[in-house]
C-alpha cells in the first residue's frame, strides 16, 4: 500500500536530512519568491519565452529532454519551484557525502546552496532554471556515488555525462565535492594515505570516462542531426581541445577566484568582508588542526592534503583549462559554493580541548553562516528588483518603437525587420551588487541581435508584446543592407529618421553601424 511504502521511506530519512531539505525550501522561498511569483524576463527570456531548448550546437544535448518535463514555456512558478526543489535535493546529498550528523550544519548547508548567487543567476534564465538545477543535482549525486563507502563508479560515469549534457559548468561541482570529501577523510576521519590514493585514482578515471562518454554522445548526436558546434564561449574549441593554453588558463583561474570572493571594484561591502573572514578563518582552522593532530609527521598524508588544497582553486575553475578565453560568469560558479561548506562543517569537525572552545567555535560558525545566507537572500531580492526596473524601462521603449513603426509609411507591408545596433546601456549582461549577477542589467534588456545563437531580442519582443510577426534579417543580407547609403544616412533612435522602410524591409537603427560590427 502507498501509505506503508511512504511510512517506510520516511523511517529511512534521518532528521538532519529533513532539516537540510526544509531549510533549503524556506531559504529558497525567502530568496526567490520575488522571481517565481512575477514575470521578470531578461533578454534571453524575451527570445525563449517558448522554445524547445534544442541547444545541441552548444553541446547541451540532454537539456531539451529535461526541460520538456515542465513544458518548453518560461513558467516562473513551476520552473522556479522545481529549481528550488532540485537544489534542496542536491544540498541533502551533500550532507550525505559528508555524513553530517547535526541539524544546524545540515540546515546551514541547505540554506547556503539554494541562496548562493549562482542560483539567483539561474533563476534569471527561468526557461532553463529547472534543467540547470537538475544538472546540479546530478553532479552532486555523481560525487556521492563516487565517494560513498561502496562506490558505484559506472553509474557516476553516466550521471557525469548527463549533467554535462545539460550544462557543462556543473562538472566543477562534482570536482569540488570530491575534493571536499577526500580532504575531509584525510583530516578528520583518519582515512589512510593508501586508501585515499586508491580512491582518488578510481574517481579520476570515472571523471575521465564520464567526460569521454559525454563527448562520444555529443559527436553521435551532431552527426545524426547534422549539427555543428557554435563558437559561443569557445565551445567548438573546447570539445576539440584546440583552445588549451596553460598559462592563460592559470591566469583565468586566479582572476575568477579573486573576482568571485574579493571584488572591491565597488568599494568595501559586507559580501567581501564575509568572504575574507570565512576563507581565512577556515584556512587557519585547518592548519591548526593539522598541527594539533601532528599530521605533518605523516608526509604522505600531508602531501595529499596540500595537493588537494591547491586543486580546490584549480578545480573550481576547471573549464578554464579546456579554453583559456572562456568568460567565467556567475552562472558557471556553482562549484565555488563548496569553499563555504569547508567553513560550515567546522561546526562538527575537529577536537576542541574544552567545552568553552567548542561552544565558541559553533556559535561563530552559526552566526557567520547565518549572516552570509541572509546577505545572499538580500542580494537575490535586490537582483530581482533591478530586473523588474530594467524590464519595465525596456517595455516602455518597446511600446514607443512599436508606435513609431505604425507611423512609418509602408510598414504595414513589411514581414522582415533589420535591427541595427542596440540601445545605449543594453550591452551589460550582469550587474555588480557585489557579486556580479549574470542575467541582470541596470540598463535595457533589448540587446543587440546575436547571430551566433540566431536571436533578435527586439524582433521577439515586438512579435510577442505588440502582435507582430516579423522575421529578422541577418548574415549576408544584413551586411548588404548595412552597405547601402540610405541605411548609413538614417538617424539614430529616438530621432524621427531612425525607423524606415527599404525594399519592404523594416529598418530600425538603434546605434551607429560601426558599434554593431
Amino acid at each position: 500500500m502507498p501509505e506503508k511504502i511512504l511510512k517506510k521511506l520516511n523511517s529511512h530519512i534521518l532528521p538532519q536530512w529533513k532539516v537540510c531539505f526544509f531549510a533549503s525550501v524556506i531559504a529558497g522561498l525567502l530568496a526567490h519568491l520575488y522571481k517565481i511569483t512575477s514575470w521578470l524576463p531578461n533578454w534571453d527570456s524575451l527570445v525563449f519565452r517558448y522554445d524547445s531548448q534544442n541547444m545541441i550546437g552548444l553541446g547541451r544535448w540532454f537539456l531539451p529532454v529535461v526541460c520538456s518535463l515542465s513544458s518548453f514555456y518560461d513558467l516562473p512558478l513551476l520552473n522556479g519551484v522545481l529549481a528550488i526543489f532540485f537544489h534542496a535535493a542536491g544540498a541533502l546529498m551533500i550532507c550525505r557525502i559528508l555524513n553530517i550528523q547535526k541539524k544546524i550544519p545540515a540546515a546551514l548547508i541547505g540554506a547556503l546552496i539554494v541562496t548562493f548567487p549562482t542560483v539567483t543567476s539561474v533563476m534569471m534564465y527561468n526557461y532553463v532554471a529547472d534543467g540547470y538545477a537538475f544538472a546540479f543535482f546530478l553532479s552532486v549525486l555523481s560525487a556521492y556515488l563516487m565517494t560513498k563507502e561502496k562506490p558505484k563508479y559506472l553509474l557516476s560515469v553516466l550521471l557525469i555525462a548527463l549533467s554535462t549534457g545539460i550544462y557543462q559548468a556543473y562538472i566543477t561541482v562534482t570536482v569540488m565535492l570530491v575534493l571536499l570529501s577526500l580532504l575531509d577523510g584525510l583530516l578528520f576521519k583518519g582515512i589512510s594515505f593508501g586508501d585515499t590514493l586508491k580512491k582518488t585514482l578510481c574517481i579520476f578515471l570515472s571523471g575521465v570516462l564520464g567526460m569521454a562518454l559525454y563527448g562520444v554522445i555529443l559527436k553521435i548526436i551532431l552527426a545524426v542531426f547534422s549539427f555543428e558546434l557554435l563558437e559561443y564561449q569557445g565551445i567548438n574549441d573546447a570539445v576539440s581541445f584546440s583552445g588549451i593554453n596553460l598559462a592563460g588558463s592559470l591566469y583565468r583561474v586566479k582572476e575568477t577566484f579573486t573576482s568571485c570572493f574579493f571584488d572591491l571594484s565597488e568599494g568595501v561591502n559586507i559580501f567581501v568582508c564575509l568572504n575574507i573572514f570565512i576563507l581565512f578563518f577556515t584556512l587557519i582552522y585547518y592548519i591548526r588542526h593539522i598541527i594539533s593532530e601532528k599530521l605533518y609527521k605523516k608526509p604522505g598524508k600531508l602531501c595529499l592534503i596540500l595537493l588537494f588544497g591547491i586543486f580546490l582553486i584549480l578545480g573550481a575553475g576547471a573549464l578554464s583549462f579546456i579554453n583559456a578565453e572562456i568568460d567565467y560568469h556567475n552562472l558557471m560558479l556553482m562549484g565555488y559554493a563548496v569553499f563555504y561548506i569547508f567553513f560550515i562543517i567546522i561546526y562538527e569537525r575537529g577536537n576542541e580541548k574544552t567545552d568553552a572552545h567548542l561552544s565558541a567555535k559553533r556559535w561563530l560558525v552559526l552566526i557567520t553562516a547565518f549572516i552570509l545566507i541572509a546577505n545572499q537572500i538580500v542580494i537575490a531580492n535586490v537582483s530581482y528588483h533591478k530586473a523588474q526596473m530594467a524590464y519595465e524601462k525596456s517595455y516602455g521603449v518597446l511600446l514607443r518603437i512599436a508606435d513609431r513603426i505604425e507611423m512609418t509609411e509602408g510598414s504595414e507591408n513589411c514581414e522582415k525587420i533589420l535591427v541595427i545596433g542596440a540601445l545605449s546601456g543594453s550591452e551589460a549582461y550582469s550587474v555588480n551588487l557585489t557579486p556580479d549577477i549574470t542575467g541582470i542589467t541596470d540598463g535595457y534588456i533589448l540587446r543587440a541581435d546575436d547571430e551566433t545563437v540566431g536571436q533578435s531580442v527586439l524582433t521577439s519582443a515586438l512579435n510577442d508584446y505588440c502582435g507582430k510577426n516579423y522575421s529578422f534579417v541577418s548574415g549576408g543580407e544584413k551586411r548588404e543592407f548595412l552597405g547601402r547609403e540610405e541605411v548609413k544616412a538614417m538617424d539614430i533612435w529616438p530621432h524621427q529618421g531612425s525607423v524606415s522602410v527599404i525594399d519592404d524591409t523594416l529598418i530600425i537603427k538603434l546605434s551607429p553601424e560601426e558599434e554593431n560590427q
